[in-house]
């Protein structure tokens, strides 16, 4: 009997407020060139030929605006807006517990972006499918081009950290369901415990993933500063 392939399903995180952003709306809303900025990372996995399912985690409040722009926009691939929660770690829970209601196979791969990164490209996207396809787990970096300070105070420089060992996480982060939702699980057995995203959880679970190289136009779109940054990387 022919083995079913593992679906890919993205997950988009739209939960954040933005509130460095400094507008009105959360950014993702926020009209970056010629489209909203959410629209960038939702059209580059709604035409990805490697993605067959997409996820979007929002703001609670913000459900049906999302709900409006995805059908404005015609993200035919998109099956479900789901509630975020009050941390990163929440709302990624949140997607994961709602693939898991709905039958997700333990193989099944999912890939976790940040809606904020507008310059998500198809081979960064195949890339991270293929190596959690292979290694169970994968995550997007760089590596650091500047020397790394640790600081107890963050005023006096204390250690230089070896700058050919340090790289800096992007999204995507991708892995094989199984994988991903037993690290969550470990993880919120310790609330006390900080992560910064998916890969932090896995290594966490003593599972570390397999780096892929990112790019630095793989930029996170956190102040406005940001966006004139993204858009003349665009005219360029």
């Amino acid at each position: 009997m022919k083995l079913q392939a593992p679906q890919h399903i993205a997950i988009i995180l739209l939960g954040g407020l933005g509130t460095r952003f400094a507008s009105r709306l959360p950014k993702q809303f926020a009209l970056v060139g010629e489209k909203p900025l959410m629209c960038y990372a939702l059209k580059a996995v709604n035409d990805s030929p490697d993605i067959d399912d997409v996820i979007v985690v929002t703001a609670s409040d913000y459900g049906k605006a999302t709900q409006e722009m995805i059908s404005d926009f015609r993200f035919r691939k998109v099956s479900a807006v789901i509630d975020g929660g009050k941390e990163r770690e929440d709302s990624v829970w949140n997607a994961l517990c709602y693939l898991d209601e709905r039958g997700i196979e333990n193989q099944d791969i999912v890939m976790i972006c940040d809606g904020d990164r507008p310059n998500l490209t198809p081979d960064l996207i195949k890339a991270n499918l293929d190596t959690a396809i292979h290694y169970g787990a994968a995550v997007t970096a760089i590596p650091s081009t500047d020397s790394v300070i640790y600081s107890e105070d963050g005023q006096k420089a204390g250690e230089y950290l070896p700058r050919k060992l340090i790289y800096l996480a992007q999204t995507p982060q991708t892995f094989q369901f199984d994988l991903i939702f037993k690290a969550h699980q470990k993880a919120r057995k310790h609330p006390k415990l900080i992560f910064t995203d998916d890969a932090s959880i896995a290594c966490y679970a003593k599972r570390k993933p397999q780096i892929v190289l990112g790019s630095t136009a793989n930029i996170k779109i956190t102040t406005k500063q940001d966006v004139a940054l993204f858009l003349v990387g665009k005219k360029k």
